[in-house]
């Protein structure tokens, strides 16, 4: 059998999200009723990382159907948000439209972006769970760089890779996958995330295609597009409860006990 090319993967994941994106609409992880009625849904990192937005131009790539780009526009940035699945973009204009915030969204493989999204901002950025459906991370890079304007910045905000190595085997994390050699990932997913494991949304059966990325990987990638990297953090939580031994943490976030491997990490890159 003819193994699928990364854009054939490419294509069967927009047809994934497009499944899960309505399907968002009642996750307890976008809580999209509570971001109505004016909370913010960026995550305990995002907002550290992103800091004062206010009068900021902004692109959030693959943003998914909007509430993080849209609680940025609320904070005072002009913002442009893009992502694959047209489904998804489609809810994110029916909320801007809604709820009357200044945001416009672009429908584009990222890929893609630079065939019809033009100019520069003074923020990019990137938040969880984005960078693992993107089979070419150096590509990634230099297509994230050239949307930073000189003095500008790039945030990335992601599941640290340490964790997708891991199994919860009885309440005990267990080494279950190498990061240097199972780097694509296949899954038939029929539940898309939540905040909860045991609130997970019902979907219709789809294929989801990844791959990992070290952190390495990731800012090297940043550095030979020719960004500069001026931080980067490892914490302790992430966003969503993903293994059942995870316990929460305030808002929107997870731990697990002990804290004894990074669950997020985040870097801030510059445009010299």
């Amino acid at each position: 059998m003819t193994s699928m090319s990364d854009l054939e993967k490419i294509s069967a994941n927009r047809e994934g999200f497009n499944l899960r994106a309505r399907a968002h609409m009642q996750s307890s992880y976008y809580s999209v009723e509570r971001f109505k009625q004016g909370h913010n849904m960026l995550r305990k990192l995002e907002q550290e990382e992103l800091g004062d937005v206010s009068g900021k131009t902004l692109l959030e790539l693959q943003c998914h159907i909007g509430v993080n780009s849209l609680s940025l526009a609320r904070l005072g940035a002009k913002v442009t948000g893009t992502d694959i699945s047209d489904e998804a973009i489609d809810i994110a204009r029916e909320l801007a439209a809604d709820l009357d915030l200044d945001a416009s969204f672009v429908q584009a493989n990222l890929y893609d972006l630079p065939d019809v999204l033009d100019g520069q901002f003074d923020m990019v950025f990137t938040g969880y769970g984005t960078l693992s459906f993107l089979p070419d991370i150096d590509r990634w890079a230099e297509i994230a760089a050239q949307y930073v304007k000189p003095g500008g910045t790039l945030t990335v905000v992601e599941i640290h890779p340490m964790l997708t190595l891991f199994s919860d085997v009885d309440g005990e994390l267990r080494v279950a996958r190498s990061l240097f050699k199972s780097r694509d990932v296949h899954h038939e997913m029929s539940s898309s995330y939540a905040d909860r494991i045991a609130d997970e949304v019902e979907v219709e059966t789809h294929s989801i295609y990844g791959w990992r990325w070290s952190v390495e990987q990731v800012l090297n990638a940043l550095v030979n597009a020719g960004l500069t990297i001026e931080r980067v953090r490892e914490v302790p939580y992430d966003a969503r409860q993903r293994l059942p031994l995870m316990v929460p943490d305030g808002e929107h976030n997870w731990r697990i006990p002990g804290d004894p491997i990074p669950l997020s990490f985040s870097c801030t890159a510059r445009r010299r």
